[in-house]
């Protein structure tokens, strides 16, 4: 019979035993029912948070909380920018002409308008809640309007810039967008290749004249149609109007243009009263291109007042359209 030490022993060492096998399943059934470890509230607001906007404008480098949803522009050349740049405002100016450019209509379908190119409303705009407002020098005076409606950037006038394309970089440049930039411009220029080839040898050696009819007649050159000439081959008429980036066209009179005598003219229109006087004279009449109906109407909101990469290849769509007969 055994001992009652050895009784106890035996019985301790079972309850340990007991209480091993008990902790043990207790553990794992603990892991198994335990949730997925989750992301510390640190770690979780900094993945949800949206990226913060920076810009840089002509008062400086500037950053937003996060992408701007509700962009207003207030110049044309600029929405067509931020359209390029696939930041399509959300409220813009319109054209002197209709609501909207014809060369833009298509990408402003859900924008408000917010008045006309240096004749904002305000008060439209105060409603409207932009995120950010885009605007250039030329609206300096007013820049502390917009500052108290949204964050304003406010870019260099890319009017004065040479060409477009510098303008379109400019902007690019501004909201760190350079990339996507210069990927626009190497796509105008496949376009314009395509265009050129399907032209050039067609209109080579013939005279071309780019007139805008406003308040008086303007005959306008190399400032703003050089690549008409280099690239497309149209030759410059033996009188051709000396230009600058302080005066982009010459006044002609009437009695002038008998000595152009263009092959075509590329004719903006910007006055009927002005025009239809000027049609009604025998000196328009017996022009080359009147009597030869080689006088082509554009859109003075691409031809003239397009400074971006959707005016511009809307220009070149004009130039196939015309010419490629």
């Amino acid at each position: 019979m055994m001992s009652r030490t050895l009784l106890k022993t035996i019985y301790s060492a079972f309850i340990i035993i007991a209480l091993l096998l008990v902790a043990a399943a207790c553990g794992q059934a603990s892991n198994e029912s335990a949730p997925e470890p989750t992301a510390s509230p640190e770690a979780s607001s900094s993945t949800s948070q949206e990226a913060a906007f920076t810009f840089k404008d002509t008062k400086g480098e500037h950053s937003l909380d996060k992408q701007p949803a509700r962009i207003a522009t207030t110049v044309t050349y600029l929405t067509d920018h931020m359209i390029a740049l696939g930041l399509t405002p959300a409220s813009t100016v319109k054209s002197q002409n209709q609501d909207f450019p014809l060369y833009l209509k298509p990408f402003l379908n859900q924008v408000d308008i917010i008045g006309e190119q240096g004749k904002v409303n305000l008060e439209k705009l105060l409603d409207l809640q932009p995120d950010l407002i885009i605007t250039d020098t030329n609206s300096i005076d007013i820049y502390d309007h917009y500052a108290k409606i949204a964050p304003t950037a406010m870019l260099e006038n890319g009017y004065v810039a040479p060409d477009w394309q510098t303008a379109f970089r400019a902007t690019g440049a501004a909201f760190g967008l350079d990339a996507k930039a210069e990927q626009v411009i190497q796509d105008y220029d496949k376009h314009m290749k395509e265009a050129i080839a399907q032209i050039h040898d067609k209109v080579a050696g013939k005279t071309l004249m780019v007139l805008r009819i406003r308040n008086d007649i303007r005959y306008y050159g190399d400032m703003d149609y050089k690549w008409l000439y280099d690239e497309f081959g149209f030759s410059r008429p033996a009188v051709y109007p000396v230009t600058s980036p302080e005066s982009r066209y010459e006044v002609l009179s009437k009695e002038i243009l008998p000595e152009v005598d263009p092959d075509y003219i590329l004719l903006i229109n910007d006055n009927d009263e002005i025009y239809n006087e000027l049609a009604g004279f025998s000196l328009w009449k017996n022009l080359k291109a009147v009597k030869n109906d080689q006088v082509y109407s554009v859109a003075s909101d691409s031809w003239f007042g397009g400074y971006g990469p959707n005016a511009a290849n809307s220009m070149l769509d004009d130039l196939v359209r015309l010419f490629a007969k």
